[in-house]
């Protein structure tokens, strides 16, 4: 309820300011302001985005499947090598009991 009140009106913001309810947003860091740019070309919901972009040959293609590909293999492997080890190694002991 208190948050409805709050919402939009500036003098209700300010009386909130005052009771501690709400803050006022501090300046950007200077790396913030250093770092975005000035216009940041803001492109609504239901645009196109009219710049190029950059198409992958085939070979690179085939080369970011190849290298998927073998991390995936080396991913089975590894988990092959968890569950056996899983099978082969006996439980942990259980956390020593705290003494009294």
């Amino acid at each position: 309820m208190v948050g409805a009140g709050l919402g939009g009106c500036e003098a209700t913001r300010g009386v909130a300011e005052m009771a501690d309810l709400a803050t006022k947003p501090g300046e950007p860091k200077p790396f913030v302001t250093e770092t975005r740019p000035q216009d940041p070309k803001y492109i609504p919901i239901g645009t196109t985005v009219s710049r190029p972009a950059k198409r992958k040959t085939v070979d690179e293609f085939k080369k970011l499947e190849a290298e998927l590909e073998a991390k995936r293999i080396s991913n089975d492997a590894a988990g092959a090598q968890a569950q056996s080890l899983g099978k082969v190694l006996p439980p942990p002991a259980p956390p020593p009991q705290p003494k009294e």
